[in-house]
């Protein structure tokens, strides 16, 4: 801190401290006035602190939610852009949902007929086998969760079925 700041900040006149430093007023004017202002650069943001929170946390629970439901939702006085840009500032990026195919009454009877095989397997591969067959693999289910999945999983199928008549 400058000498002369210091000596204001104790109560002392600008001749006061003009003698004691041996300057003139308009320098110690001119020390106050640097130091009262910060420097700043560039465009102020449209958002503030608890908005970008916000739209974080909005995006994290919905991983596949748009830019303008975001904005929309939140009534943010930005645009569709703003928030994309406060995303990717979290390392959220946008995300396409992968495109798989259809699954065909074939391909239903074969894993209701693996799950029926394998229904003695420890609850450690039946998680396996449920995240590698989601696009956007959530958290596996707890083991206790697992073994009455899949029993219900395969009792549903096993309905669905008996009553389409295949």
């Amino acid at each position: 801190m400058h000498f002369s700041l210091k000596l204001i900040g104790e109560g002392k006149t600008y001749k006061e401290v003009q003698k004691i430093i041996g300057c003139s007023a308009k320098m110690i004017s001119n020390a106050l006035k640097w130091r009262a202002k910060p420097e700043t650069r560039g465009r102020k943001r449209k958002t503030t602190i608890k908005m970008d929170r916000r739209i974080t946390r909005m995006a994290k629970a919905q991983p596949m939610i748009s830019s303008r439901m975001i904005k929309d939702s939140l009534e943010l006085p930005v645009s569709t852009v703003t928030v994309r840009r406060r995303l990717c500032e979290a390392n959220l990026f946008t995300r396409i949902p992968r495109k798989v195919p259809l699954l065909k009454k074939r391909h239903v009877q074969k894993r209701l007929q693996f799950a029926k095989e394998h229904i003695n397997w420890p609850k450690e591969k039946w998680r396996n086998i449920f995240a590698g067959n989601t696009p956007n693999p959530s958290p596996a289910p707890s083991p206790e969760k697992t073994s009455k999945m899949v029993s219900e999983e395969a009792a549903k199928k096993m309905q669905h079925l008996s009553m389409s008549g295949h």
